[in-house]
């Protein structure tokens, strides 16, 4: 008499998940190292002038999106791309699996992101309450108040559509994959 053993493959690829997650949070940092550098060549000359705060606001939503979208489509491509792909699941299923792996490096690399701000935070006021320079915030005026909403609804958004972004690409990157799309004649260092 022959029993049926029944086995369980994960159809989660880990490694897919975070080398997707490595490659958004590479480029994130990257991107962030241009816009400060960006930033900080253009604030001594605009000093005092109200109007070219916002402007500043403006230019850094605009800049975190861009780079949000950027990482998360990388990254979310590259999972879907290197996803082992599941050989009894129909073509919606794997659609399904390699979108919901986008979205796992979208919320692997923004907890990532979280962490390290937040341990940042942590060490720079430990360090400035160490050295006694620490000086408690003061009251924030109403324009302060309504910027610093406004950024938060805007970060928010952003991170929301990044997920978005994260999900699409992995389902282009599985398409890719399965179709067997040859990309050589534009991302090769090889002569053709």
């Amino acid at each position: 008499m022959v029993t049926k053993v029944e086995t369980h493959i994960s159809s989660v690829s880990w490694g897919a998940i975070f080398a997707g997650s490595v490659i958004a949070c590479g480029i994130s940092i990257v991107m962030m190292q241009f816009g400060s550098a960006i930033g900080l060549s253009q604030d001594s000359p605009f000093e005092g002038e109200a109007n070219l705060a916002a402007w500043s606001v403006i230019a850094t939503g605009i800049w975190v999106l861009w780079i949000q979208l950027l990482a998360s489509l990388a990254g979310g491509y590259a999972a879907g791309y290197m996803r082992t792909p599941a050989l009894s699941a129909s073509e919606h299923e794997n659609e399904m699996h390699d979108g919901l792996h986008g979205f796992a490096v979208w919320a692997l690399s923004t907890i990532g992101v979280f962490i390290v701000v937040s341990l940042a935070a942590f060490a720079a006021n430990y360090i400035t309450i160490a050295a006694g320079t620490y000086e408690p915030p003061g009251d924030m005026s109403d324009t302060e108040q309504n910027t610093a909403i406004i950024y938060a609804f805007v970060m928010g958004a952003t991170s929301l559509l990044s997920a978005v972004a994260a999900w699409w690409a992995a389902t282009m990157g599985g398409d890719h994959r399965i179709k067997g799309t040859d990309f050589s004649h534009a991302l090769s260092f090889k002569k053709r």
